[in-house]
């Protein structure tokens, strides 16, 4: 009996500056490159992933900065799922609050992007670096064939 190969893995990476500028540049290559694997404005999960970058880019550039210059995005494709990771050098790994901080300070994007991969059958994960001096911020989705 013959073993499969295993699914192949497209990934895509832009390294980025953890300045307020990178959040648009981040929406734009993921734009692009979601449409460049079919996954075009009309797709359903389009707006979903857009969102989950913009939301975790722009908590690298809020509360990594000062340790971690830059950020990592990165889309890996594959058949059945698209994972969006976001890898910065700040050792702090956030989960999210009950409840968004009243006072407007925090709490309602990394909510926001738990409440969108549950809403498409996803997951998020934040996973620290070996060395203890860094995080991803993992969210898997799965792609409708």
């Amino acid at each position: 009996m013959a073993v499969a190969d295993p699914p192949q893995t497209v990934r895509y990476q832009l390294s980025l500056d953890t300045v307020p500028a990178s959040v648009p540049a981040a929406r734009r290559g993921a734009r692009a490159e979601l449409a460049a694997r079919g996954l075009d404005a009309d797709h359903p999960l389009t707006d979903t992933v857009l969102l989950v970058v913009s939301e975790l880019v722009t908590n690298a550039v809020r509360h990594a900065a000062p340790r971690s210059p830059r950020a990592t995005l990165r889309l890996d494709f594959s058949a059945r799922e698209l994972t969006v990771r976001v890898h910065d050098r700040h050792p702090h790994c956030p989960r999210p609050p009950e409840v968004p901080h009243e006072d407007g300070s925090g709490g309602w994007g990394l909510s926001l992007v738990h409440e969108l991969a549950a809403l498409s059958g996803g997951l998020v994960e934040t996973v620290a670096d070996p060395d203890g001096g860094g995080k991803t911020m993992l969210v898997r989705l799965p792609l409708d064939g």
